[in-house]
């Protein structure tokens, strides 16, 4: 009878399914509509429920979601990029094992390397994959480039805006530009900082009206989150909501939230697929 060598046999078995992974950016065309604290929120309440997360602060101007967490980072992709660490070196882990990026001039450092350091650095960044499933993008506001390769870099992104109406122009601008730079980008809608659901419907009919009318496209509302004093209170005092005010009303919100977007979260990638489409939005004009 003739056996197979164990090495050759090792050969023949079916290599195991490359892990998925899942990016959200978290973005808005205006500051002050408390974008980095739904961003650390969402992040954490994925974590709570299981999910292996990762937390990227890409807010080059403030760069302020360990602070959130009240974390204390020594290191910071940058260093990465460097190769004076390694990534896992500069990852901190904050509640619920949640893991921190803290990138910041690390991100901006990213579009200076040329194509071949790029390429070197996203396989790198593939370790990503064993430290989380769902990768939550903290970017900064507005349409600066920088913005835009973070979130043209993600598997979908979230449009975070309050009912008032320079939040909404610019949160139409942004949903325009992306929609003119990558069309098939799915974009979700997050009404922050309302009195009631209604308020948050007619925000969103009426935003939705005017994209369906000039970009010939949806947005879909994600949810929408109440104007909560615990949330004021969270970010004073340097705590996450979800963690310190479990049941806040901003809480709740954010939990239905992550239930909506997790349902349809189930990766469509393998990690570090969203490094390369990063360091290749870097290169569009």
């Amino acid at each position: 009878m003739h056996t197979v060598p164990l090495d050759q046999a090792a050969n023949l078995r079916p290599s195991p399914p490359a892990p998925r992974s899942w990016s959200v950016a978290v973005t808005s065309g205006k500051g002050g509509v408390g974008k980095t604290s739904v961003a650390v929120n969402l992040a954490l309440t994925w974590a709570q429920a299981g999910r292996r997360t990762c937390l990227l602060d890409g807010d080059l101007g403030l760069a302020n979601a360990d602070v959130f967490l009240n974390l204390h980072p020594r290191y910071s992709l940058r260093d990465v990029i460097a190769g004076a660490k390694t990534l896992e070196e500069v990852v901190l882990v904050g509640p619920a094992g949640l893991r921190v990026i803290p990138a910041a001039s690390g991100v901006e450092a990213l579009a200076n390397l040329t194509g071949p350091a790029r390429r070197a650095l996203a396989h790198q960044l593939r370790d990503l994959g064993t430290l989380a499933d769902v990768a939550v993008l903290d970017t900064g506001a507005g349409i600066s480039q920088m913005v835009l390769s973070l979130v043209l870099a993600a598997d979908e992104a979230l449009i975070l805006t309050t009912p008032e109406p320079p939040a909404l122009t610019d949160a139409y601008a942004m949903v325009k530009i992306l929609t003119h730079r990558r069309p098939g980008l799915p974009l979700s809608l997050i009404v922050n900082l309302v009195e009631q659901a209604a308020q948050a419907q007619e925000v969103h009919g009426h935003l939705n009206g005017i994209i369906r009318r000039f970009l010939r496209r949806e947005i879909p509302l994600a949810g929408w989150i109440p104007r909560d004093e615990c949330m004021e209170r969270a970010v004073r005092e340097q705590r996450p909501l979800s963690v310190y005010f479990p049941y806040a009303r901003a809480t709740e919100a954010i939990r239905r939230i992550a239930r909506t977007l997790g349902a349809r979260a189930h990766g469509s990638g393998t990690p570090g697929e969203f490094w390369m489409r990063l360091a290749t939005s870097m290169e569009d004009p």
